[in-house]
C-alpha cells in the first residue's frame, strides 16, 4: 500500500502496516544474488532509514521501551550496512565530480586515480555477502514483534511529538552546520533532514500537492548533504593514498574542495527556506492539514 498513512485506517494500525512493508523490502534485499549487491545494499538502507524515520515519528505514553529498542536493532542494522557501502560511495563521488568538471578535464585524465577504489571495492564483495546475512539474521524476529506494538491513541497526537521533536533537530543542526561546517556537523544535518523528508512522505496523502512538494525539497536538500558528505570521504582516501607522481592528486583534492563548497552554499539557500518556520507553527499547519483530511473521509 507504500510508504504513506491510508485513509480509513486507524494510525497504529498505519503504522504497523508500514513497518511491515519495510522489513518484507529489507529481508527481500538480503537475499539478493551476487551480481546485485551493492543495489540490494543500497535498497535495503533507504529502507532502513524509513523505518527509523517512521519510529521517530511515532509517540506512545506506555511501553515506550519497545519502540526504543525496535529503534536499537534498526539502527544495528543500518550500521551493518554501511560498513560496506562506503568504497562505493566514494566511487560514484568520484564519478559526479569527474562530470562535474569534464570540460577542464581531458578524457580519462583521472582513470589511474579510480582503480584503486575499484579494486577495493572488487575485494570487498564478500564483505558485502556477509553484511547482508547479518542483517538477514538481525532483523529475523523484528516482524514478528511488529503486532505487539502499543500505539493506544490514534490520530495526529501519535505524531505530533516525534515530527516537532524531528524537525526542531533538523533546525539546530542546520544553524551548527552552518556556523561550523566540519564534516561530523554536515553530516548529522544530513540525518536530520532525510528523517524529515520520508516523514513528510508518510504524511503526503493530507494534502498532496503541497506536500509532496516540500518532501521534493528535503530530498534535494539531502541529495547536496549526501554528495557532500560522499566527497568529504573521497577526499580523505586521496589524502591517506598520496600520489605516485603520475596522478594530480593535489588537483582532485582542489575540485573536490571547490564542489564541496557549492553544495554547502546551494544547501544553506534551501535549508534556510526549508526551515524558516517555528516548530510549534509547522507542527500546528500540519495537524490542520490532518485534521481537514479526516473531514474529506
Amino acid at each position: 500500500m507504500g510508504y504513506v498513512f491510508q485513509e480509513h485506517e486507524t494510525v497504529s494500525a498505519g503504522v504497523k502496516r508500514i513497518a511491515l512493508e519495510q522489513l518484507d523490502k529489507v529481508v527481500q534485499c538480503t537475499k539478493s544474488g551476487e551480481k546485485n549487491r551493492d543495489e540490494a545494499i543500497h535498497d535495503a538502507r533507504v529502507s532502513l532509514k524509513k523505518l527509523r524515520a517512521l519510529l521517530r515519528l511515532v509517540e506512545v505514553k506506555s511501553n515506550a521501551h519497545v519502540l526504543t529498542q525496535e529503534r536499537v536493532c534498526y539502527r544495528n542494522a543500518a550500521r551493518r550496512m554501511s560498513e560496506v557501502r562506503d568504497t562505493t560511495a566514494i566511487i560514484e563521488a568520484f564519478d559526479k565530480l569527474t562530470k562535474h568538471y569534464a570540460d577542464q578535464l581531458a578524457p580519462d585524465a583521472l582513470s589511474e586515480l579510480r582503480k584503486p577504489f575499484l579494486r577495493t571495492q572488487k575485494r570487498q564483495q564478500g564483505n558485502k555477502s556477509k553484511a547482508l546475512a547479518d542483517v538477514a539474521r538481525m532483523l529475523k524476529s523484528a516482524r514478528q514483534r511488529v503486532n505487539n506494538w502499543a500505539i493506544e491513541d490514534d490520530g495526529f497526537v501519535v505524531l505530533r511529538s516525534g515530527f516537532k521533536r524531528v524537525y526542531r533537530k533538523g533546525r539546530a543542526t542546520m544553524v551548527r552546520a552552518q556556523s561550523k561546517p566540519s564534516v561530523e556537523n554536515l553530516h548529522e544535518w544530513r540525518k536530520r533532514v532525510k528523517d524529515l523528508g520520508y516523514q513528510i512522505r508518510l504524511l503526503r496523502p493530507i494534502w498532496e500537492g503541497m506536500l509532496d512538494a516540500l518532501a521534493n525539497e528535503f530530498e534535494k536538500l539531502a541529495d547536496y548533504l549526501s554528495h557532500d558528505h560522499d566527497l568529504a570521504l573521497l577526499r580523505q582516501r586521496m589524502v591517506q593514498n598520496p600520489s605516485d607522481g603520475r596522478t594530480p592528486v593535489k588537483t582532485v583534492v582542489a575540485m573536490i574542495d571547490q564542489r564541496r563548497e557549492e553544495l554547502q552554499v546551494e544547501a544553506k539557500r534551501l535549508g534556510i527556506r526549508l526551515y524558516a518556520e517555528k516548530p510549534s507553527a509547522l507542527v500546528r499547519r500540519i495537524e490542520v492539514y490532518w485534521r481537514a483530511w479526516c473531514l474529506e473521509e
